[in-house]
């Protein structure tokens, strides 16, 4: 009688993707590439379905196009599911296709895409709770739309709330996308029901079963003159047992260690200095830039509340792009040409 090996037990929640096929490169400047999440307006408090939610503020991405058109930049709109029902938009989206100014994908929204009614509560923001058939149905209803639109299919993905989950990776691979941007390294929603990617640091790689897919993580990280003690100390710290004491802002004030994101959102230049400088040290060379589309308007994110919030906003984000240009004597890429810069997969290696 021959033995049947055992199943293979899930993935931990922790680790929805393996990260063993690092991205490697030999470009000789780093590279930036912007990428928004092209969503609609809502109560971030409330990603419920049902919520309320306005299409407006992608609108304003005309402004925003006079700043990249400067530097060369291709910005990359991740549209979710009420983006493409807005037939306004998608016809000023599809101009700047057209005419080479932006290039897009598609992030999943669970509550405002459909199927609906199958999964209420705020832990089903995150996809990765889905079961696997209602993940499925509402990423293939999010594809379908996306076609509709633009004629052709996504190959850019990312879940909502960087919700990904353990059966996300097949998903993408069996319909098709050739890249995914879900993580969100050093950061862990498990206090909401979320998946917790603490365990992630920011390097681009390859994963996917049969065929090879990259994953460009949100880049974040934790910096510091703490070093590796000060990134260990600040992970275990950012659990809501010593959250409520301000642990990590102490190591924040006092640079120990601080978890920075290459955004406009939150952070000043400054501080998105000291994040370059440290992920060039570590040899990095892709750079996803990286904000929401309601920044782009006044009061419909924690970002953005004022007049004042908007200049500085955008302020900090040419600043930014200025630092690559001129400072570190970088070049801008879209998100979709970020693979035909990197090394092959080590198994289509030679």
């Amino acid at each position: 009688m021959t033995a049947t090996a055992p199943p293979r037990p899930p993935p931990p929640r922790t680790a929805p993707l393996r990260t063993d096929r690092p991205a490697t490169t030999r470009i000789d400047r780093p590279v930036c590439t912007v990428v928004i999440d092209a969503e609609e307006d809502f109560d971030w408090q409330t990603p419920i379905e049902g919520t309320a939610f306005t299409t407006s503020c992608m609108r304003n991405i005309r402004d925003l196009h006079e700043i990249v058109a400067a530097y060369g930049a291709v910005p990359a709109y991740l549209l979710t599911y009420p983006i493409l029902e807005d037939r306004s938009v998608v016809r000023l989206i599809r101009r700047q296709i057209e005419s080479g100014q932006c290039v897009v994908g598609v992030q999943l929204h669970t509550w405002v895409t459909p199927p609906l009614g199958g999964a209420a509560g705020r832990r089903f923001s995150f996809s990765g709770n889905l079961d696997a058939g209602l993940e499925e149905k509402k990423l293939l209803a999010l594809k379908d739309k996306f076609i509709a639109c633009f004629g052709f299919a996504p190959t850019v993905h990312r879940a909502g709330r960087y919700g990904i989950g353990a059966q996300t990776a097949s998903l993408l691979e069996k319909h098709g996308f050739l890249i995914d941007t879900s993580l969100a390294p050093r950061t862990s929603f498990a206090a909401e029901g979320g998946p917790d990617h603490t365990a992630y640091d920011f390097h681009p790689f390859w994963f996917g079963e049969n065929r090879p897919l990259l994953e460009l993580p949100l880049c974040r990280s934790v910096v510091g003159w703490g070093g590796a003690i000060g990134q260990r100390l600040y992970d275990a710290l950012i659990g809501p047992r010593f959250t409520r004491w301000r642990a990590p802002a102490v190591l924040t004030r006092t640079r120990f260690a601080e978890r920075i994101t290459l955004s406009p959102e939150g952070n000043d230049i400054a501080a998105l200095r000291r994040l370059v400088r440290h992920l060039q040290r570590r040899g990095e060379m892709i750079f996803p830039l990286s904000f929401h589309s309601s920044s782009l308007a006044i009061g419909q994110n924690p970002y953005v509340q004022s007049r004042a919030d908007l200049h500085y906003f955008y302020d900090r984000f040419s600043a930014l792009l200025d630092h690559f240009a001129r400072d570190l004597g970088g070049r801008f890429a879209a998100l979709t040409d970020i693979p035909a810069l990197l090394d092959p997969p080590p198994e289509q290696a030679g």
